[in-house]
C-alpha cells in the first residue's frame, strides 16, 4: 500500500507567482484529514525545493499532518508540532561549499539581469529565481562550471523559474530515503509527483512515481504514470490513482 503521498509545489501544487487553486487545496486537505483515521488514504505531504517559510505556509494552507520537506529535503517541517528538523547530511563542510557558491552567485550572476534575484532564505541550497520562464537557465552553464571547479560536493538543478545548487547528499531522492527511515516505512510505500529534472530520481526511486502533464520530458520518463491533468489537476489525479490501488473510488 501507499502510505505517504508527497507532492512538489512549483509545477505541481501550484504555478510560481500565481494564486493557489483553493478548491483543489480543499480536496487535498480533506483527503489528508481522512488519512489520519483511514489507512486506505495515503497521508499527504510535501517535498519541495522551496525555502522553509514558503513550504510552511503551503503546509498550513493544506492543513498537513504528514511531513513537509523543504529545500529538497535539506530540512523537514512538521505542522502539528511546529517543528523544524535539519537533515543530518548538512555538515559544516557542505555549508562552507554553499557559502562559496552564494558569494559567486551574488558577485557574478545576480545583477546581470533585471528579472533575476538571489533566492534568499535558504540554508541547505544556494540559488537564483525569476518570474520570466527560461531566464535563470541562461546562467546554468557558468553556475555548473563554478560548482565543478570550486564546490565538487554540489550539483545544479533548474526549473523554468530557478537554478538551485544542491549538495549531492541533499537531493530529493536522498531526502526520500531519510524520510522513509524516520517514518519507519519503505520507499515502496511512498508516492511522489514532481515535474522537473531534479525530481526525476525521486520519482523513479519511490513506490509509485508520477509526473503531471506539464512535467519535463526527464520527469515524465522517470514516472510510472504521467497524468492527463496539469499542475494541481495532475496531483489530484495522482492521488486518486493511489486510492484506486487501495480499492477506493472517489
Amino acid at each position: 500500500m501507499i502510505r505517504l503521498f508527497l507532492a512538489d509545489i512549483d509545477g505541481c501544487l501550484s504555478e510560481p507567482y500565481v494564486p493557489f487553486a483553493l478548491d483543489g487545496f480543499r480536496q487535498l486537505r480533506e483527503w489528508g484529514a481522512r488519512a489520519e483515521t483511514d489507512p486506505r488514504y495515503p497521508r499527504v505531504g510535501i517535498c519541495s525545493g522551496r525555502a522553509y517559510a514558503y513550504v510552511e505556509a503551503t503546509a498550513q494552507a493544506l492543513g498537513l499532518k504528514a511531513p513537509a520537506l523543504f529545500e529538497s529535503g535539506g530540512g523537514r517541517f512538521d505542522l502539528p508540532d511546529a517543528r523544524i528538523t535539519w537533515n543530518p547530511a548538512l555538515t559544516p563542510g557542505t555549508e562552507a561549499e554553499l557559502d562559496a557558491c552564494r558569494q559567486f552567485l551574488l558577485a557574478e550572476v545576480v545583477g546581470r539581469s533585471p528579472t533575476v534575484s538571489f533566492d534568499y532564505g535558504k540554508r541547505s541550497q544556494a540559488g537564483i529565481v525569476g518570474p520570466v520562464p527560461g531566464e535563470c537557465e541562461t546562467f546554468l552553464p557558468e553556475i555548473e562550471a563554478f560548482a565543478a571547479e570550486h564546490t565538487p560536493g554540489l550539483t545544479a538543478y533548474h526549473t523554468p523559474y530557478s537554478v538551485d545548487v544542491v549538495p549531492l547528499a541533499l537531493t530529493k531522492v536522498e531526502a526520500l530515503g531519510w524520510l522513509a527511515e524516520t517514518e519507519a516505512i519503505g520507499l515502496d510505500e511512498i508516492a511522489f509527483i514532481g515535474d522537473t529534472n531534479g525530481d526525476a530520481p525521486a520519482i523513479a526511486a519511490c513506490g509509485f512515481g508520477f509526473a503531471p502533464a506539464n512535467g519535463s520530458p526527464v520527469a515524465q520518463d522517470a514516472a510510472d504514470v504521467v497524468t492527463a491533468g496539469a499542475v494541481l489537476d495532475g496531483v489530484l489525479e495522482a492521488y486518486r490513482s493511489c486510492l484506486a490501488r487501495h480499492g477506493v473510488v472517489e
